[in-house]
């Protein structure tokens, strides 16, 4: 019994070491500073995988980007919201869109799909601050404000069918889910690595 006990709370610790360091970035094209955060995810046998994430939403006005209803002060707090294939080109020199394989990581960090959204959502332990920024449909109508995020996957997807990582206000739970490419959702970048 100590033994499995033991383990138990060694596994336990393995996911709350992940480590976060806070910094920011200045993107060149438009003066804005964004906050970012260092994510340490531990591997098997030792190993550790480092990504540095913006700790906020895209913001940077790209041709189709749109603000949640179309009012600019709302794009302050929450960012831009891009369909799918200007999501993939508007990260800032150096940065790309968040990938399959970086969210799985994250999953991965924070206890799986079932339960990571409260580390990963505004104010948890991974200092990624998800909020929740709503969405638009392709026909542009708005929803969801203050009760989900929609962040876009940069893999999954053509110009029709695209990857999206969903977050709820309500729940731990997170979802990856494929919709139209043509719904406007947040963005998420990653430092070239």
């Amino acid at each position: 019994m100590k033994k499995l006990l033991l383990v138990i709370v060694i596994f336990s610790l393995s996911y709350a070491s992940s480590a976060q360091e806070m910094r920011t970035f200045k993107d060149d094209r438009d003066g804005k500073v964004y906050k970012t955060v260092n994510v340490q995810i531990p591997l098997e046998g030792g190993i550790f995988i480092e990504r540095e994430w913006l700790a906020e939403n895209l913001s940077f006005k790209t041709e189709s980007s749109v603000c949640y209803k179309n009012y600019d002060a709302y794009c302050g707090k929450y960012g831009r919201l891009y369909n799918w294939v200007e999501a993939k080109t508007a990260c800032p020199q150096g940065w790309h869109l968040s990938t399959q394989l970086e969210w799985q990581e994250l999953m991965l960090g924070f206890g799986g799909y079932k339960s990571a959204g409260t580390a990963l959502k505004e104010g948890g332990k991974s200092g990624i601050n998800i909020i929740m920024s709503g969405f638009s449909n392709e026909e542009g109508q708005f929803s969801d404000i203050g009760k989900t995020a929609h962040l876009w996957d940069a893999e999954l997807g053509d110009k029709r069918t695209a990857g999206l990582i969903s977050l709820y206000a309500d729940y731990a739970e997170v979802s990856h889910i494929v919709i139209s490419a043509r719904n406007m959702n947040s963005c998420r970048c990653v430092k070239d690595y």
